[in-house]
């Protein structure tokens, strides 16, 4: 049977979503790095954007969060009830919308990066670490789901892109959201794709 396959940039951006997933459930797929798209790709990309999931059985579609929430879905990792589902798909929204894509327009220099402090990290990370407080799984329930990989992985980027951001949001500020981090990090697949995933000049 053919792998699924997901081509993205090496960058993390975009496309550490999907890839984060699939380690965490430790799919075997195949990781095709573009250096840039052309026209060996740009048929296949229906908005000219990457990431592009094709999945084993040939279904081809694009976008990052639409890619992720596909694979969760056939995981089972989107939570078991109506409310649950609705805080997964609010929270990964919040982190792929207002967090993600503010960072990368830091990175662009389309913002100023004070206003990770000012704004992203009081508005986003320290209701999530309350969330993660009272309930222990940010979509409630009794199991991780997509929105607590999201988090993880919003967490993780922003020291990663922005270190100076990192000072106000580690070393213990957000102790709910280490233990989310340790958990990810903890897992097999996971640990195996922080090893050995890409590292590029430009941090993004």
């Amino acid at each position: 049977m053919t792998k699924p396959q997901l081509s993205y940039f090496k960058a993390r951006a975009l496309g550490q979503f999907p890839r984060v997933l699939l380690s965490y459930f430790s799919v075997d797929y195949e990781e095709n790095y573009i250096e840039k798209i052309d026209e060996n790709i740009i048929d296949d990309l229906k908005y000219g954007q990457l990431p592009l999931f094709k999945d084993a059985n040939g279904f081809k579609f694009v976008q990052s969060m639409a890619i992720s929430k596909y694979i969760a879905t056939q995981l089972n990792f989107v939570g078991k009830t109506p409310e649950e589902k609705a805080l997964v798909d609010e929270t990964i929204s919040a982190v792929h919308i207002d967090v993600v894509n503010f960072i990368i327009r830091v990175f662009r220099g389309v913002e100023e990066k004070e206003k990770i402090q000012e704004l992203i990290i009081p508005r986003f990370f320290e209701k999530w670490n309350q969330v993660l407080g009272e309930k222990k799984y940010l979509a409630g329930g009794d199991s991780y789901t997509l929105a607590d990989l999201y988090v993880y992985v919003a967490y993780e980027y922003v020291g990663y892109v922005v270190p100076s951001a990192g000072e106000h949001l580690y070393g213990g500020k957000f102790p709910h959201l280490e233990t989310l981090k340790e958990h990810f990090e903890s897992n097999k697949g996971v640990a195996e794709y922080i090893k050995n995933r890409p590292v590029t000049e430009r941090k993004i």
